[in-house]
């Protein structure tokens, strides 16, 4: 009888606790699990903008396909949706909002690709020069939503500013076609938009160190074994099914104690204040005449777009400046004396002026 008792306590309060826990980052809603199990206003289709993102809404828990063509660039498109999803997801009194949220891509070569470095430039449009600023918004709402677990399902390549919202997401899975790097300081500047903080959060220093400063390209089963993602799949199709069945049984439970679990973990997170840092120390690093010159190579090179030395990089890169190969004008890069198009000294945040 008692146990009984507590089970239907336990429904009760699941539905009709209405109370908002506030602390620092962490303001909520507690929600009604009933109204959950019919849809959430978060998977409008209309929170993307520009169609980089499609919902699909199963019980609690909400699956975003990241489709950007051709390599899902982190341009100002798929950050835009990407923001203006996130910012549903904030809780309100109520409103209902999905227990778990699952990132995966519909590109087979690529799960989320790179920050667009074109749109550093001078003539980038009123929209890609703020892409950044929301970039570093879009990770911290990862954080600060401590109503909604979010979980990467990687199956595909995953670099730069792509890997450093993995990263931030509370659980990422790896495929057999996962190709995870953060390719930063082969371009001679650094991952800004958390990927060193968290990094080091995740996998411990040494590892932290060994990753980044090397630049190094990891598979599924490798990053597993660094503490990067959680497990690895053989095959695509077993990856979704574990995943999902993961966020289902995670869906099932009361939203409160989703909501406390997350809250109590953030103590692990770096600060606000440590991230804050890095933005400005980022700053006098890019601005290098080096890493200018590297950027406008690579741009000159892959153009952004679905090449084989895009596949390869941070590999490729390296292999073409730093390695034993000759290369035309290869020491003018790395001096920096190739002549840039835009300069990363003008840069402060909100795009090239």
């Amino acid at each position: 009888m008692l146990v009984a008792f507590l089970f239907a306590a336990i429904a009760v309060f699941d539905c009709l606790f209405q109370a908002s826990v506030a602390s620092g980052l962490h303001k909520l809603n507690l929600l009604n699990h009933r109204s959950l199990l019919h849809g959430s206003r978060a998977t409008d289709p209309s929170a993307s903008h520009y169609g980089t993102l499609t919902f699909h809404q199963t019980g609690n828990a909400t699956r975003v396909t990241i489709n950007n063509p051709p390599i899902n660039l982190l341009d100002y498109k798929l950050i835009s949706d990407l923001y203006d999803f996130l910012m549903t997801l904030q809780p309100a009194p109520g409103k209902t909002t999905p227990k778990v949220v699952i990132f995966s891509s519909a590109n087979l070569d690529f799960f989320i690709s790179h920050f667009d470095l074109r749109a550093l430039r001078a003539e980038a449009t009123p929209d890609e020069a703020k892409s950044f600023d929301k970039l570093i918004s879009s990770t911290r709402l990862l954080q600060s939503i401590t109503s909604t677990a979010f979980i990467a399902e990687i199956d595909g390549r995953t670099n730069g500013g792509g890997q450093e919202l993995s990263s931030q997401m509370d659980m990422r899975f790896a495929g057999p076609n996962a190709v995870i790097a953060q390719w930063e300081n082969s371009c001679g500047f650094v991952a800004t938009a958390g990927g060193q903080a968290f990094m080091g959060a995740t996998v411990g220093k040494a590892r932290a160190m060994e990753y980044l400063l090397a630049s190094k390209i990891l598979d599924g089963r490798t990053a597993t074994r660094f503490g990067l993602v959680n497990n690895y799949y053989d095959s695509a199709q077993e990856l979704r099914r574990e995943v999902d069945a993961l966020a289902a049984r995670i869906g099932l439970f009361p939203q409160p104690a989703l909501n406390d679990t997350k809250f109590s973990l953030q103590f692990l997170n770096p600060t606000v204040a440590s991230l804050d840092e890095q933005i400005a120390r980022f700053r006098p690093i890019a601005g290098s005449s080096a890493s200018q010159a590297i950027v406008k190579y690579y741009l000159q090179v892959s153009n952004e777009s679905n090449t084989a030395f895009e596949k390869g990089i941070p590999d490729t890169l390296v292999r073409d400046l730093y390695g034993n190969e000759p290369l035309a004008d290869k020491e003018k890069v790395l001096n920096g004396a190739i002549s840039s198009g835009f300069s990363w000294n003008d840069f402060d945040g909100d795009g090239y002026h």
